[in-house]
């Protein structure tokens, strides 16, 4: 199974994200249960297996300060994101 394509997604009443089973399965055998989650909008959540997501902020550190693209998107998804762990 990849992880490509829309596949919507539950909130429970308690505000958790129900990650479809599959896709739960896969990133927790191969990354571990810690993900960054957040938002570039606000509309839609994007979760990151740490490790990809350390990945990314390793490759936007390369990338100069003034970057208007660089610093816009870091802004962005500072303000929604967040360190979390999979429940079951």
């Amino acid at each position: 199974m990849t992880l490509r394509g829309n596949h919507p997604a539950r909130i429970d009443d308690k505000g958790r994200i129900k990650i479809p089973n599959g896709f739960r399965l896969l990133v927790q055998s191969q990354y571990g249960p810690d993900l960054f989650v957040t938002s570039v909008t606000g509309e839609y959540v994007r979760l990151y297996p740490m490790a990809v997501w350390l990945e990314i902020e390793r490759k936007l550190a390369q990338v100069p300060s003034t970057n208007p693209s660089k610093q816009r998107f870091l802004d962005r998804v500072s303000f929604f994101g967040q360190e979390v762990s999979m429940d079951k």
